[in-house]
């Protein structure tokens, strides 16, 4: 009887009955320019310029192609300032992120709430659990920032918008 499961166990992986599967992520990096909105205080919209995605090459890089995709995942989502030098987040009162594509519509994708009084430079989002493979697997994006301010800028902010993907997929044969 030992024999037996022992040759089971020894055959399965030989037989192909456990599937390859790889895991990778995938950085972008964009940038937005917050306009001075000296008098004004009021919630707005700032858009990133399309993202290449080139997901082809990255997923060929990793032994796999669009349609082995099982999952895409927002992993990481950080803003930092570029400049001015010295300007922190603290105009912000919160900040909500969505992804679009020329095929897909738009997706909420991260979000920070209450942002405090002395946040810093730099803020790290809670990130929406929500599959983006189609936006990835488009040749672009466009990332819409819409942020509720609580005080006026008096010069233009430009803010470096940083994410990281974890990709899911089956490998090529």
């Amino acid at each position: 009887m030992r024999k037996v499961i022992l040759s089971i166990i020894i055959l399965l992986p030989l037989l192909g009955c456990k599937k390859k599967i790889t895991q990778f992520y995938v950085d972008y990096n964009s940038t937005v320019v917050i306009q001075s909105s000296v008098g004004q205080v009021l919630p707005f919209n700032v858009y990133t310029p399309d993202v290449t995605t080139n997901s082809e090459f990255e997923f060929s890089s990793n032994n796999t192609n669009t349609d082995r995709i099982n999952s895409i995942y927002l992993r990481e989502m950080v803003l930092t300032i570029i400049s001015p030098a010295g300007e922190d987040f603290s105009f912000l009162n919160s900040v909500e992120i969505f992804i679009s594509s020329p095929n897909h519509t738009e997706r909420k994708a991260a979000f920070k709430e209450s942002i405090g009084s002395s946040p810093g430079n730099q803020l790290v989002c809670d990130i929406v659990d929500v599959d983006l493979q189609d936006f990835i697997k488009d040749e672009s994006f466009i990332i819409r920032v819409e942020t509720v301010t609580d005080e006026a800028l008096a010069d233009d902010v430009s803010i470096d918008l940083y994410t990281n993907f974890l990709v899911d997929a089956r490998l090529l044969k």
